[in-house]
């Protein structure tokens, strides 16, 4: 009989990648004992934390994290010469981007760098509606400074269009968004089974975990749109190169892949102790 194998514990595992080291809502001090029901505005837009170093910390982590990731991503399918860039090339660079930035911010704001993993979060209750949105604005912006640094870096000739997300000849348009779905459902999923507090059986690093995730979408996605599974990262050079064509499907792809992973993890698949209680329950009346 042999004994059973128990991996050992993640590498990483004494912080929780990609996971919002504040709570979902900071306790108050002058909060009475006898209300065990905190109010639902505070739960949803937790103004409070304004009053505290880490969350501009963590704004400013986002926009740094979403910065770089842009310019990593876009820059990889850029050509100096005649010779075209591997596809390669791009989706080993923005694994490695991600797995590197989740290390660098992911214990300061969680290191999102990505609508689409804020608003998985956000369908999970694991982040308040005030944070989720100045993060999202953090993202976009720091996108959008990634792009222009780009350009104002890079050689006419070479600058292409700044390594936008473009859906190929020949692909239509619900045949992107289902493309744009499934990479993101993968990473979102990915994202929740590695920040499962529950769970003790990762071995290994869950920052790669994520990286991998984020170069197997694009592999898989690059010859079909240009394999976003990130709003920010589509934006970015849209807005500087004032191209918007079919970029709703950067958008609704992504943010409906990720709202599903949410879903299916938290509300189907994951293990829950019995004696936890869900998000925004009194057990009291239970």
């Amino acid at each position: 009989m042999t004994d059973e194998f128990i991996p050992s514990p993640s590498i990483d595992s004494h912080t929780t990648p990609m996971d919002v080291q504040v709570p979902l809502v900071e306790p108050s001090s002058n909060l009475k004992t006898k209300s065990k029901i905190l109010k639902a505005s505070d739960k949803l837009f937790n103004v409070s934390q304004m009053k505290t170093l880490a969350f501009y910390q963590a704004l400013l982590s986002e926009f740094i994290g979403t910065m770089l990731l842009t310019l990593i991503c876009t820059s990889t399918s850029l050509s100096f010469t005649s010779q075209s860039v591997p596809a390669i090339n791009g989706a080993l660079a923005s694994g490695l981007i991600v797995n590197t930035i989740i290390v660098g911010f992911g214990h300061i704001s969680g290191a999102h760098i990505n609508p689409a993993v804020t608003v998985t979060f956000l369908v999970a209750s694991e982040i308040d509606y005030f944070r989720a949105l100045l993060y999202i604005g953090m993202q976009l912006l720091g996108a959008i400074t990634a792009s222009s640094l780009l350009r104002s870096v890079t050689p006419f000739q070479a600058q292409g269009n700044l390594g936008m997300t473009i859906i190929a000849n020949g692909v239509s348009l619900p045949q992107a968004f289902i493309v744009e779905f499934m990479i993101t459902f993968i990473l979102c999923y990915t994202v929740h089974a590695i920040c499962d507090k529950h769970r003790d059986d990762i071995g290994g690093s869950k920052a790669l975990a994520v990286g991998f995730a984020v170069t197997l979408g694009c592999l898989f996605a690059g010859p079909y749109t240009g394999a976003s599974m990130n709003p920010a990262r589509s934006f970015g050079p849209a807005t500087v190169m004032n191209s918007w064509e079919n970029h709703w499907i950067y958008w609704f792809g992504p943010l409906s892949g990720s709202i599903t992973a949410a879903l299916i993890y938290t509300r189907i698949l994951k293990k829950t102790p019995l004696n936890e209680s869900r998000p925004f329950i009194d057990k009291s009346n239970i």
